[in-house]
């Protein structure tokens, strides 16, 4: 999902730095997970779920995590409008956000040298 190697050619090769881009957007997604899928199940306004997916679609785009960053933007703007789908997208994302943060997750643990 990541593009590490596009990510530490922006970064000019700094992994550490890298990898502690990787622990900041790790806290904050499994936030931002539990409450995507509490937004799917019905909780917050049209405007809850917009902002949650434009800070998500930030972070995703740093990362450099193209279909997060998709889905992130899709959602927000769903949202945007208040069209009634953008809930079941939310929960698409929280999805998404699932399986980046093992990908995050395994970053972490196996930091290069």
């Amino acid at each position: 999902m990541v593009d590490w190697r596009a990510l530490e050619t922006q970064f000019k090769g700094k992994t550490r730095f890298v990898t502690g881009l990787a622990e900041k957007a790790l806290k904050q997604y499994r936030a931002s997970a539990e409450q995507l899928r509490a937004m799917a199940a019905g909780t917050g306004d049209y405007p809850d779920i917009s902002f949650l997916a434009h800070s998500i679609k930030g972070t995703a785009g740093t990362l450099k995590a193209g279909v997060v960053f998709a889905q992130a933007a899709e959602t927000d703007l769903a949202a945007r409008a208040a069209r009634p789908e953008s809930r079941s997208m939310a929960g698409d994302l929280a999805e998404l956000l699932e399986i980046l943060m093992l990908e995050l997750e395994e970053r972490i643990r196996n930091q290069p040298a």
